[in-house]
């Protein structure tokens, strides 16, 4: 389903006007000094006033400039870059015996469907990427951090409330129903009522942020509100690493237990992909690209209780087909599915590993959609 639900509003900052005022200087009869002394005056007066306004507009420049715009912020490309060195590997043999095995499943899978494909995992206890496809839209996979952020903003609002619990939130809505649409069926409505939970866009967005820097993920989400083609909170860019990055830490957040039983809740119709590996806890989203290309994209946590890794997929098929995408992903799933046995053994455990109070996945078979 599209996720172009919310709105940009722009703020148009306006700079002070400088004053329009003018400094004349009156004839004195006493005389040639005294002129003379007016104009020293004059002038010296003239460059107080220049420097205030060169400080005011240092000032204001500092003040709207990005990487200061949210106090207390580190820079983006700062974020970035702590993040990419946190996801290197640490065990390079590992990392390069899993990446090899992974390239080979690609190329075959890209050549079976004529389709574009990128996967990152956890292996050699960083990140590792496989194939073209990295950097794209969301799509309905950003309904698990805005899931998250509305599950913490509800127990903050209800602090006697636990993580397990299913609080509701202040409009007295279900938040375990919405949770349960938004994520085990991608319901785009329900996935609205969770964002506007948050307040407005600019609230909605910062606390999506928010969730994103707890995972030690650099994701972007008010920073992508700005960008002129931006047609709601499905359109923030969501690499496969940061993916990774974020589902390698997501049971360790507050409030993800009922997101994580969701996760392991989806329908069949949407399991044809990371849904057919065991113990899949799993978002997807997908959707036409500008290019004619269609995009299946998918990420989560997958293999056996207490031995999970995380694991992002994206397909994109050449036809503008869904059903070849889908087609794509299965396979590939399904090539994968010895690798992610091995991945425990070889750095690709998550660190934070879906608890035992959180109910079992789902086993349900996929629904047979070609």
């Amino acid at each position: 389903m599209v996720m172009g639900v919310g709105s940009r509003k722009e703020h148009h900052l306006r700079d002070g006007e400088e004053p329009d005022a003018e400094f004349r200087g009156t004839p004195d009869p006493a005389g040639t000094e005294s002129a003379g002394a007016d104009r020293v005056g004059l002038w010296v007066l003239g460059a107080i006033l220049l420097l205030i306004l060169s400080v005011a507009v240092f000032v204001s420049a500092l003040r709207d400039s990005p990487d200061n715009s949210r106090s207390g912020t580190p820079p983006q490309a700062a974020l970035q870059s702590a993040a990419a060195q946190a996801a290197r590997p640490t065990s390079d043999d590992q990392a390069e015996s899993v990446t090899t095995r992974i390239v080979t499943l690609v190329a075959d899978v890209e050549k079976r469907y004529d389709v574009s494909v990128g996967v990152s995992l956890r292996a050699g206890g960083g990140v590792v990427h496989v194939g073209a496809v990295q950097d794209l839209r969301a799509w309905s996979t950003v309904k698990v951090p805005v899931a998250l952020a509305a599950v913490q903003k509800s127990l903050e609002d209800s602090p006697g409330d636990s993580a397990e619990d299913s609080p509701e939130d202040s409009d007295g809505a279900d938040l375990a129903e919405d949770l349960r649409l938004a994520l085990g069926m991608s319901d785009n409505d329900a996935a609205l009522r969770l964002w506007q939970t948050l307040g407005t866009d600019e609230q909605s967005s910062a606390a999506v942020d928010a969730v994103f820097r707890e995972a030690g993920d650099p994701t972007d989400a008010e920073g992508d509100r700005g960008r002129e083609d931006y047609g709601g909170f499905g359109d923030v860019h969501w690499s496969l690493d940061n993916q990774v990055i974020f589902a390698n830490r997501l049971a360790c957040l507050d409030g993800s237990a009922p997101v994580l039983d969701q996760m392991g809740q989806v329908v069949p119709e949407h399991r044809r992909g990371l849904g057919l590996l065991p113990g899949a806890r799993f978002k997807g989203g997908w959707g036409g690209e500008p290019d004619g290309n269609y995009l299946l994209r998918e990420f989560g946590l997958v293999g056996e209780r207490g031995s999970q890794v995380p694991l992002a997929v994206a397909v994109l098929s050449r036809d503008g087909s869904d059903a070849t995408a889908r087609q794509a992903s299965g396979a590939l799933a399904e090539a994968m599915e010895p690798l992610i046995a091995e991945l425990p053994g070889l750095g690709g455990k998550a660190e934070c590993q879906v608890p035992d109070s959180v109910p079992a996945a789902s086993t349900a078979a996929p629904v047979d959609q070609t």
